[in-house]
C-alpha cells in the first residue's frame, strides 16, 4: 500500500529544493559580485586612482543584498571621498556623490536602502553642480541655476511601483506554480500528469517575468 503521508511529503520536497537552490544561486552570485567590487575599489583608492574606486564603490552598491557583508562600507566610502573632497575639489566631491546616487537607485526595489544617504545626495549634488559649473565658466544666473538643478534632482528615479510589483508577481507566480506542480501535478503513485505540465509552463512563465523584470528595474 501507498503511504499518502510519504507522497505528501514529496510533493514538497522538490518545489522547495528548486526555489532554495535558484535564490541561493542569486544570492551567491549578487554577495561574491559585491565582496568583489568593493575589494576592487578599496584597492584602486590606495593607488590614487579615485575615479576607478568611485565607479568600483557604485558597482558594490548596486550588487545589493540585505545581508551584503561590505554594502555599507560602500556607501559610507562614497560618503567619505565627497565630504574631504567638497572643500577644495567639487569636481571628485560631485563624481562620488553622483556615484552614490546611481548605486541606491539601483539598489532600490520594494524598499530603498539607505533612503538617508539618497535624500543627502539629491539635498547637496544641485549646490555641487552650480559650484563645478562656476568654476568651469559659467555665466549663467546662479540662483536659476540652482533652482533647475534641485527640480531635476526633486524627479522621482529609479525602480517605479510597476516594475517591483512585476519583480513580486513573477517571483510569486514562479515559485506558486512550481510547488502547484508536485502538489496538483503528481498522482497518488508519484507520477507526473497533465496538470504538473500546466502548472510547469505557469512556473516558466513566472520565472521569465521576474528575471525580465529584475534585468529592467
Amino acid at each position: 500500500m501507498v503511504d499518502d503521508s510519504n507522497i505528501s511529503r514529496r510533493r514538497w520536497v522538490w518545489p522547495t529544493v528548486a526555489i532554495l537552490v535558484v535564490l541561493a544561486t542569486l544570492g551567491t552570485r549578487a554577495t561574491l559580485q559585491q565582496q568583489a567590487a568593493w575589494t576592487e575599489g578599496v584597492t584602486l583608492e590606495q593607488q590614487g586612482d579615485i575615479a576607478g574606486a568611485v565607479a568600483a564603490y557604485r558597482s558594490t552598491l548596486r550588487w545589493y543584498t540585505p545581508w551584503g557583508p561590505v554594502w555599507q562600507d560602500a556607501a559610507e566610502a562614497l560618503v567619505d571621498l565627497a565630504n574631504r573632497s567638497q572643500g577644495q575639489e567639487p569636481e571628485r566631491a560631485l563624481l562620488a556623490l553622483e556615484a552614490l546616487r546611481s548605486g541606491l537607485v539601483a539598489a532600490r526595489s520594494l524598499w530603498q536602502p539607505r533612503a538617508d544617504l539618497l535624500d543627502n545626495a539629491n539635498r547637496t549634488l544641485p549646490e555641487l553642480m552650480v559650484r563645478v559649473a562656476e568654476r568651469q565658466g559659467d555665466t549663467r544666473n546662479t540662483k536659476q541655476l540652482l533652482a533647475k538643478f534641485q527640480a531635476d534632482y526633486e524627479r522621482p528615479v529609479g525602480v517605479g511601483p510597476l516594475a517591483s510589483l512585476a519583480v513580486l508577481l513573477g517571483f510569486l507566480t514562479w515559485a506558486g506554480c512550481l510547488v502547484a506542480a508536485f502538489w496538483r501535478g503528481v498522482d497518488d503513485k508519484g507520477r507526473l500528469t497533465r496538470a504538473a505540465w500546466t502548472w510547469g509552463a505557469g512556473s516558466l512563465a513566472g520565472l521569465a517575468v521576474w528575471l525580465l523584470a529584475m534585468g529592467l528595474a
